[in-house]
């Protein structure tokens, strides 16, 4: 087994990280959930993803109760489908 020192000090010039927003998981999300169910089309689709707070990653979930990370949230996949709101077709005629 090795262990590596770390001198207290070193590491105190480190800028924090910025956490992702909201909207970018969401959008991270949802890029993965919908990339899996394009390549995967006769596959059971994921019940959702488990997002990481501090890296922006995720993981497809595909288990009805998941357990996470503390670090970690929910997003389901009823959240990540896109809502196409259609344009108000125009019922009058010239």
């Amino acid at each position: 087994m090795t262990y590596v020192h770390n001198p207290p000090g070193q590491n105190q010039n480190i800028d924090p990280v910025p956490l992702p927003s909201p909207e970018l998981m969401l959008a991270t999300a949802r890029e993965a959930f919908q990339t899996y169910c394009e390549i995967h089309i006769d596959a059971q689709p994921p019940v959702g993803v488990a997002m990481d707070r501090n890296t922006g990653r995720g993981q497809l979930i595909f288990s009805e109760q998941p357990i996470l990370l503390p670090h970690e949230c929910f997003i389901a996949a009823d959240q990540m489908h896109v809502e196409d709101s259609p344009e108000p077709e125009n019922t009058e005629h010239p």
